[in-house]
């Protein structure tokens, strides 16, 4: 196997074991899961309608990006992994839009790691592009 395919499936995998570790933890504990996104207190005062959209959006999105980075990582086909660069890029540019029309704090952590995990989605679609 040539050295860029195992760096593409390195880099992806890698996102989606992130990915799928988080969807773990906000399947199996939401309360811990929304601190590490400074959520605690509005999951906390939220209706139970309202937790239920948080837990279920919020798992939907790691379990989606995590399934289908694997997935792109495994089958070593880039096709699959457009969704998740979609994902997360998208959340930085609205958590960066939040904060800029919304007057929302700025989540830096959220929003660098999203980032960073978008580049290294991109990169394992070049790489596997490559091939």
């Amino acid at each position: 196997m040539k050295a860029n395919i195992i760096i593409a499936r390195i880099l992806s995998g890698l996102v989606g074991i992130i990915m799928l570790s988080k969807a773990l933890e906000w399947i199996l504990e939401p309360s811990s899961a929304a601190s590490g996104l400074a959520m605690t207190e509005a999951l906390s005062q939220e209706t139970n309608l309202g937790r239920n959209t948080l837990i279920g959006d919020f798992t939907s999105f790691f379990i989606s990006v995590g399934l289908l980075s694997c997935i792109g990582a495994f089958s070593a086909k880039y096709e699959w992994i457009y969704g998740p660069i979609s994902l997360l890029a998208f959340a930085a540019f609205f958590r960066i839009h939040a904060g800029i029309f919304h007057g929302t704090d700025f989540l830096k952590s959220a929003i660098i790691a999203e980032i960073v995990m978008t580049f290294m989605l991109l990169v394992s679609v070049y790489l596997f592009k490559k091939q």
